[in-house]
């Protein structure tokens, strides 16, 4: 039995014999925007899990999820997330451990002295990390690198959101469709209730945004980027919310959630834009 005081101060996630629970973990810790500076492979009798450094020199261990030497869920999920690594260009190098240390990391209860010996360690030679990776999975051109990173959960990044779609976020999985209808229709009353303005749609944000007695506009841009940004609520409503609320769209969740995102920017700019103020003019001297 090895003493408490000697277990090693680090992460653990997934769970033992789950591929797809161990698969996540690598993706969620990439997702949320940690680098992740290197990946040990350690295997054992064809289980596989990963010792990853991240910034800060923080150590996570990914539990024995991942196989190979046989077609199924285990080497097919082992060859994603090496793909993934790759096209994320992370080192990795694979180190030949013992079953049992391969049970303690399972147990969440690697000691130090495992981990002096994995730092000492030798990499496998010569290197195999090739064979495990599915001529699917490998991030050789645009197309390849994207098919994986569809593997990646569609996620609202609550941090770019307008605080005036937050409700509409936080349920919006639940029902994309009403979610991004009720958007659309807030911001159009945001922008009556602003101006005065009694119409819909196109023709309400042409009379806030565009020509000259326009009732919004955005400080310090020229006439061109002033068009531009005026154009792209026309564009939007024009694009998508019109379609959506006539007809039911089949849409997937990459779909929505990038829908979701433009709405989002409609917002944002609407909240920085500014009343015009318009040049009256000095009287005449007499």
């Amino acid at each position: 039995m090895f003493s408490f005081k000697a277990v090693a101060g680090i992460q653990y996630a997934g769970f033992a014999g789950t591929s797809q629970s161990c698969l996540q973990a690598v993706l969620q810790i990439i997702q949320y925007g940690r680098r992740i500076e290197s990946a040990k492979i350690l295997s054992a009798n064809q289980a596989y899990c990963l010792l990853m450094k991240l910034d800060f020199e923080e150590l996570v261990a990914i539990k024995s999820g991942f196989r190979s030497g046989y077609a199924g869920e285990g080497p097919s999920t082992f060859s994603k997330v090496l793909g993934v690594l790759y096209a994320l260009q992370v080192e990795m190098d694979e180190y030949e451990v013992s079953p049992q240390l391969i049970e303690r990391l399972d147990r969440s209860a690697l000691t130090i002295k495992d981990l002096e010996f994995i730092e000492a360690a030798a990499p496998v030679r010569p290197r195999r990390l090739g064979d495990y990776v599915l001529e699917e999975h490998w991030p050789d051109d645009v197309e390849s690198k994207e098919r994986l990173f569809q593997h990646f959960r569609p996620v609202i990044p609550l941090a770019l959101l307008d605080g005036r779609l937050t409700d509409l976020a936080l349920s919006f999985w639940d029902d994309p469709d009403r979610c991004l209808v009720v958007a659309y229709r807030r911001l159009e009353d945001i922008v009556r209730n602003r101006t005065g303005l009694e119409d819909h749609g196109i023709k309400l944000f042409a009379q806030a945004f565009q020509g000259g007695s326009r009732k919004l506009e955005w400080a310090g841009i020229d006439s061109g980027e002033q068009t531009g940004r005026a154009s792209l609520f026309s564009a939007a409503y024009l694009a998508y919310r019109n379609p959506r609320a006539h007809r039911e769209i089949d849409s997937g969740d990459s779909d929505v959630l990038a829908e979701l995102l433009l709405v989002n920017q409609l917002y944002r700019l609407e909240r920085i834009a500014v009343e015009r103020l318009v040049d009256v003019g000095l009287p005449s001297p007499d």
